[in-house]
């Protein structure tokens, strides 16, 4: 064994090229587009019948946001965010949620548990708002859209709990049909987030068939609302850096 390679285990990060669990970074002026909707309860309860969690309200949202002023990697992300409960913990799970970076897509995956796949992701504005799209090829994920309107009420979406995020992070075992590792994180990085610009409006929403609960596309009831928000995001170590909520391997 005294002639292999001296190797210091770290070294794989820079292989893996992106960086560790405790990485922070900050973005100012995150925009984001959301629209908020309500869904089909019981489709809703079946989606989440893979994971260990409840459902913990009919209404979800559907969002673009543009890291674009992001420390080290600049990306896009589109995701679908359901309200859940673990327990005494309520938030929201990233269910489905793409980005626009091959390293993003997999350090949010391996790190801490985030559904991310890779895909094309457009969000710019219109002559009344502002419009997004998320696809790869000739699948469209999702599209949304709002029209501002001053006169819309955020009532319908404002009390929503979505924070703080909580996802499984399984490791599969290399030799078996099961799990290494199965743990639920927490992440609350809304706690150091900083609004600085909101806009509200009627909004719009297309789900393609990726977005499906088996072979049935996830059924929108109502359309409640829209937001264009701008505002200063951080991870920190306090908030943005995940913990173990419980470890069910």
């Amino acid at each position: 064994m005294s002639d292999m390679k001296p190797y210091d285990p770290l070294q794989f990060w820079n292989f893996l090229r992106f960086g560790p669990g405790n990485v922070t970074y900050a973005c100012p002026g995150l925009k984001t587009l959301s629209v908020y909707c309500r869904g089909a309860r019981a489709q809703m309860e079946r989606l989440l019948d893979p994971l260990p969690f409840e459902l913990a309200d009919d209404r979800f949202v559907v969002s673009i946001a543009d890291f674009g002023n992001n420390s080290g990697r600049t990306y896009f992300d589109a995701a679908v965010i359901l309200p859940v409960r673990y327990g005494e913990h309520v938030g929201g799970t990233y269910y489905f949620e793409y980005e626009d970076k091959h390293t993003t897509v997999a350090g949010g995956r391996e790190l801490w548990g985030y559904p991310k796949h890779f895909a094309r992701i457009e969000l710019e504005e219109t002559a009344t708002g502002m419009r997004g799209r998320t696809s790869l090829y000739d699948d469209v994920m999702f599209e949304i859209a709002v029209d501002f309107d001053p006169s819309v009420s955020r009532e319908a979406w404002a009390d929503l709990r979505l924070f703080p995020h909580y996802q499984v992070r399984a490791v599969p075992e290399v030799n078996g049909p099961g799990f290494q590792t199965f743990d639920i994180i927490s992440r609350n990085t809304i706690k150091d987030y900083k609004l600085t610009e909101r806009k509200v409006g009627r909004g719009r929403v297309s789900l393609g068939p990726t977005i499906s609960v088996g072979e049935e596309r996830l059924r929108i009831a109502e359309v409640l609302g829209a937001e264009y928000t701008v505002g200063d995001f951080a991870s920190t170590p306090e908030n943005g850096v995940p913990t173990v909520v419980a470890s069910l391997v």
